[in-house]
């Protein structure tokens, strides 16, 4: 059950940084436009702060969680 648990946050942690790497970058696309690719447009920057917010509460809920007999 440890090993699903790690697997899942572990999972969590990596939506958010990738949610928050993809949203930066889409930011600074919309600043400097070097890229015109469709998903690093305007749109897109909700999709990427979704992928943030539900990989840290993932992490958070598997993290935080508490256990039996506390």
């Amino acid at each position: 059950m440890e090993g699903v648990l790690n697997f899942f946050r572990f999972t969590g942690m990596g939506l958010f940084f990738m949610g928050m790497l993809l949203f930066v970058i889409t930011v600074l696309n919309n600043w400097l436009g070097f890229a015109s690719m469709d998903w690093l447009e305007g749109p897109f920057w909700r999709v990427y702060l979704f992928f943030a917010v539900s990989g840290i509460l993932m992490y958070i809920l598997i993290t935080f969680r508490r256990k039996k007999g506390d």
